[in-house]
């Protein structure tokens, strides 16, 4: 799956075949599916598509594949069934971002049938002049545009063209190109080049160079209860300034090395 992806630009062939295959030794795993569908519907491949992203709904559940499938359907020449999809049970449980992007393929579904009145008129929701999640839905103001651009109404088309170029700061759409503008820059995402070298340092042992002396730490920067004690002073001498009287020593007698042995 993450070869799927990462030729997707490049080798969309080599791409393709990636997830095949991975959906092929996991048949039963919904996001594989889903991965298949999803590049098969970037590559145009609608057949694939349709299948995969149905197969990926039953396992999961999950319904934000809607427009991918409704707009494959579309592909496929067939906007009846994406009409369906967009009244069936599924959709009722899309969220916002998901249930708009179906809007726009339910629009594009009309237009296809010739109805643009009808199309126009499944945009003109409230996500067409207000924030939705504390955003702009640019997407759905260039869909918009179009339908208005084949209503012969230029002027209305040009302006949402344009407030979609001056909103869409983040290259998602290609308002700017199409109105000759420079295409917002993207900054570039960080690669396994871009991280820190990182030392790796054990805080609990510390190499000390031959030769050299361990540091000491100054008396007056010692913590209170981290005072050494004292080494004992050399049996040299003693307190009253008497010589130290030696030791006697212990002589081992035959008898007593034997009773030791025992």
């Amino acid at each position: 799956m993450v070869a799927a992806f990462a030729l997707e630009a490049e080798n969309p062939e080599a791409s393709q075949g990636h997830a095949k295959y991975a959906a092929r030794i996991g048949g039963r795993i919904g996001v594989v599916r889903e991965t298949y569908g999803i590049l098969a519907y970037r590559a145009g491949d609608y057949a694939t598509a349709v299948r995969e992203l149905r197969t990926a709904l039953r396992i999961t559940g999950r319904c934000d594949v809607l427009p991918m499938i409704a707009d494959s359907e579309r592909g496929l020449g067939r906007p009846e069934r994406a009409l369906d999809l967009a009244a069936s049970d599924d959709a009722s449980g899309m969220g916002a971002d998901a249930a708009i992007e179906l809007m726009i393929v339910v629009a594009g579904a009309y237009a296809d049938t010739g109805d643009i009145q009808t199309a126009l008129r499944t945009l003109e929701i409230p996500a067409l002049r207000h924030k939705v999640d504390g955003r702009w839905q640019v997407r759905l103001w260039i869909a918009y545009a179009d339908l208005l651009e084949r209503a012969d109404r230029t002027d209305e088309a040009r302006r949402w063209l344009t407030l979609a170029a001056d909103t869409d700061t983040e290259g998602l759409t290609d308002a700017a190109e199409r109105l000759g503008r420079p295409t917002p820059s993207q900054a570039p995402e960080p690669s396994w080049e871009d991280d820190e070298q990182i030392l790796v340092v054990d805080a609990f042992e510390e190499e000390i160079d031959e030769g050299q002396e361990p540091e000491t730490q100054d008396p007056s920067e010692q913590e209170p209860g981290d005072e050494q004690e004292p080494e004992p002073k050399e049996p040299s001498e003693t307190e009253d300034g008497d010589e130290p009287q030696a030791e006697p020593e212990l002589v081992t007698t035959p008898d007593s090395a034997a009773e030791d042995a025992r």
